[in-house]
């Protein structure tokens, strides 16, 4: 907390340095309103785990387009203005989900996914007998 400025400055140090190295870094950061103090959340969307490893392994192009300065700044601001950092990997399962039309009329194939073949397929089955 107190360190908005010192933030705002690393996450734009970030941006330029992305798009500088030419990297598929595609995020965006949000300041928590409500329930927190000074407090960010930064979302990325992956389509799949392949993307998340692309961003890994560009890891060098960005590192290669920091100035010796810029890296400087960089870790300075971090101290600065970071505390601590968590991570963590959602997924979302579109029969547990209710998108709005347009996002169905998007990307049909996922938000109509069809059942399991197998699990279609497969009838289920009572035993008639009684069991002791």
């Amino acid at each position: 907390p107190g360190h908005g400025k010192e933030f705002s400055d690393l996450v734009k140090l970030a941006i330029a340095t992305h798009k500088k190295a030419g990297t598929s870094a595609h995020w965006a950061v949000f300041d928590l309103e409500y329930g927190g103090g000074g407090e960010y959340v930064m979302l990325s969307s992956d389509k799949s785990m392949s993307e998340i490893d692309q961003g890994f392994a560009e890891d060098k192009q960005f590192g290669d387009a920091l100035s010796d300065g810029d890296k400087k700044s960089m870790r300075e601001l971090h101290a600065a203005s970071v505390e601590s950092v968590d991570s963590e990997l959602f997924a979302i399962n579109p029969r547990q989900s209710y998108p709005p039309d347009e996002w169905v009329k998007a990307d049909p194939g996922f938000w109509k996914a069809k059942p399991a073949a197998a699990a279609a397929a497969k009838p289920a089955t009572t035993d008639k007998k009684a069991k002791p």
